[in-house]
């Protein structure tokens, strides 16, 4: 897959820092303000019939090296999945990677990042990398994608995204290309509609909260 940087840089596009997200992600976290994705994502299981075995929930935010080694896996959360009819274990573990997307953006879509970190204009001999939607080492079963503006949140999984990208499901075209500056490096994501999503990832899951 390769991807290219044709349009110029708006001179007002807000700079992305990574460290600012993961600090703001776990402010959320701390603070609790998912947990009502959380338990509104649990009632839309229950119309499967499953449910979250909260118990076993378990938010991954610590300092130590095997939660931040999950972290950078995408596994932010995790938690076992349970049958109601027969009340055992579907999915043991069953691991998540939030993504929150700031609570003053108005955009109803679904932004899935390709490229992590691309250096090209700052270093052409420094390698690509992949972003959470395409990335091959990522971890997790999926991505639970939060629209705080609209109360909106989506349930992802991880290897149908993939597929799709690499099956070249979705248009990649000007259009839906968004880039956010870095301090050496650029990020690059793809807007997917969300009939299109939820036809390449039959398993998906929209749903508002309260």
């Amino acid at each position: 897959m390769t991807y290219s940087i044709r349009r110029p840089f708006l001179k007002n596009h807000k700079v992305h820092d990574f460290h600012q997200s993961l600090s703001r992600e776990k402010r959320i976290i701390e603070s609790g303000e998912h947990l009502a994705v959380i338990h509104q994502l649990n009632i839309e299981f229950e119309k499967i019939g499953l449910r979250i075995d909260f118990d076993t929930f378990e938010d991954n935010y610590g300092n130590d090296n095997l939660s931040q080694f999950k972290n950078r896996a995408g596994v932010d959360a995790s938690f076992n999945l349970i049958s109601i009819k027969t009340g055992k274990i579907v999915k043991k573990g069953f691991t998540i990677d939030y993504k929150f997307r700031d609570p003053n953006a108005i955009w109803d879509d679904f932004l899935a990042e390709v490229v992590s970190q691309d250096f090209i204009r700052f270093n052409s001999k420094k390698p690509i990398v992949q972003g959470w939607a395409t990335c091959k080492h990522k971890i997790n079963d999926a991505i639970l994608y939060i629209l705080p503006y609209h109360k909106k949140a989506t349930l992802v999984m991880r290897e149908e995204l993939k597929k799709g990208f690499e099956k070249n499901r979705f248009p990649l075209d000007d259009r839906r290309r968004k880039i956010a500056k870095n301090k050496g490096w650029d990020t690059i994501s793809y807007v997917i509609d969300w009939d299109l999503l939820t036809k390449v990832c039959p398993n998906t899951i929209i749903f508002n909260y309260e």
